[in-house]
């Protein structure tokens, strides 16, 4: 069985100046402080993976499994410039949904998906 969870990140650097915070209050000898994402990320499976998807650069979302060790995809925009609709823009940078269901497959353990389409 596959469990699915979606956070939805208003804020990618609050969250990550805050998960910064913890571990330097760490270092410090504060070994009960836990950030926003680690208390978010702590029920999860240590072999659950995790995708990243922004309209963004993916690097912005890549540190999510660093936080407790988990396989990350981090999909978004690496070049900026190309006009189009939406679903042709998401497709050509690989935010659409058939390249965030590949990066699952590939970041999740278990038996993959069936009826994709092979990515272009």
């Amino acid at each position: 069985m596959r469990r699915t969870g979606l956070f939805a990140i208003t804020s990618a650097d609050r969250l990550n100046a805050g998960w910064q915070a913890a571990e330097r209050a760490r270092q410090r000898g504060n070994w009960g402080a836990l950030s926003h994402i680690e208390r978010l990320l702590q029920p999860l499976s240590r072999d659950c993976g995790l995708v990243t998807v922004l309209d963004g650069h993916p690097a912005t979302l890549a540190w999510l499994g660093s936080v407790h060790g988990h396989r990350t995809k981090a999909l978004g925009v690496e070049h900026f410039g190309q006009t189009g609709t939406i679903a042709d823009l998401y497709r050509h940078h690989g935010i659409d949904t058939n390249a965030i269901v590949h990066a699952a497959n590939a970041a999740a353990c278990g038996r993959p998906v069936r009826h994709l389409r092979a990515p272009p």
